[in-house]
């Protein structure tokens, strides 16, 4: 998988205070709907600033850029150029195909472009190549342009070697939003800002809909997935059911059996459980399992930036995952039910090959 950001980086001057910058961003966010929360337990969206003590460009990433085209880098870029009356250059790079930077200082009306590589398909090229307005950043103008016309087979090494000649450390030019902190050489000069969209859905039940799960029946010694997510609001307590006529006699037996959670994060948990065989309300043999202390993370909200909601929703999955083995015929019997206890009748959901995810 290629490099993917899209980045501010922010002239250092006299006008430019981090303080200032930070109040600023604070403010712009609070101006679309977000809310600033003092910790990250809650937060959908941050926002990172960056300022090594050797650049001379403080870098801003955030979960809400998304820099397609010039349009796109004019509406982040130019507020903060014009505020802090300084160069601002919005920098994009989309899976190693194809980066760009724009420069743009409104008090001197700069406007620059470069590119490199090609985009992606059904994509239109924003704009040709504008290098001389680079010349108001750039320490060594003529090897500037040379690094630019270098052929490579990843689009990003125009970032890296033109950083030295803008004054910007390399390490500035690959950071990604949500991975910031891994990159960075110096955590003490990394500033990280949180928010939230999430007021809204709080107070909501859970409702799990099925998001991963397996399109074929269950198969001997291979293990078999059913992962959800929650589209309500934050609740306790989660149950796991295994459903059918295979249980009683223990015809299909279901072993090393995990629930995950955290998934997508380095912490991602996989904790053994163990299946109770007991009867149900309506006379059923079931195998169950229950955890009224896990913590259902509440729904992603759907007016996120659409990269931060698809990774947000492959980070707050849970799940099953087990093994199968005995009568292969009644394979297609096993249903799996994952089941949030607040909100048990309305909010569960099912999966069982035979009708595919249930919700």
């Amino acid at each position: 998988m290629g490099l993917f950001l899209s980045n501010l980086h922010i002239q250092r001057t006299s006008s430019v205070s981090l303080d200032d910058l930070k109040s600023f961003l604070a403010e712009d966010m609070t101006s679309k709907g977000y809310t600033q929360l003092d910790a990250p337990d809650d937060a959908e969206v941050r926002v990172a600033i960056y300022a090594p003590k050797n650049s001379s460009w403080i870098t801003v990433a955030s979960d809400c850029f998304n820099f397609n085209d010039n349009n796109d880098t004019v509406a982040a870029a130019e507020p903060i150029s014009k505020r802090f009356c300084t160069s601002v250059i919005a920098m994009a790079c989309m899976d190693s195909d194809y980066a760009f930077m724009h420069l743009i200082n409104t008090t001197q009306k700069i406007d620059g472009w470069i590119n490199s590589g090609s985009p992606y398909e059904g994509m239109k090229l924003p704009r040709r190549t504008s290098v001389t307005p680079w010349k108001i950043v750039v320490s060594n103008f003529d090897e500037f342009k040379q690094k630019i016309k270098e052929n490579s087979p990843f689009a990003e090494d125009v970032l890296f070697s033109t950083a030295e000649f803008i004054g910007m450390d390399k390490e500035q030019c690959g950071l990604e939003a949500d991975r910031t902190e891994d990159f960075v050489s110096d955590s003490s000069k990394l500033t990280l800002l949180y928010f939230s969209l999430l007021e809204g859905t709080k107070k909501e039940l859970p409702k799990l809909r099925i998001d991963c799960y397996d399109g074929m029946q269950c198969r001997t010694d291979v293990n078999s997935v059913v992962f959800v997510n929650n589209k309500g609001g934050r609740s306790k307590g989660v149950a796991i059911k295994f459903l059918g006529d295979y249980i009683e006699n223990d015809e299909v037996i279901i072993y090393d059996v995990t629930f995950e959670s955290d998934y997508g994060s380095d912490k991602r948990k996989c904790v053994p459980i163990t299946l109770e065989k007991r009867l149900d309300e309506n006379g059923n043999y079931i195998l169950w399992w229950e955890d009224r202390s896990f913590q259902i993370p509440p729904a992603v909200n759907p007016n996120l930036p659409y990269s931060r909601r698809d990774r947000l929703e492959f980070e707050k999955q849970f799940g099953v995952r087990f093994f199968v083995k005995g009568n292969s015929e009644k394979f297609r019997d096993v249903e799996v039910h994952i089941i949030p206890l607040e909100n048990p009748q309305d909010g569960y959901v099912y999966w069982t090959v035979k009708k595919r995810p249930q919700w």
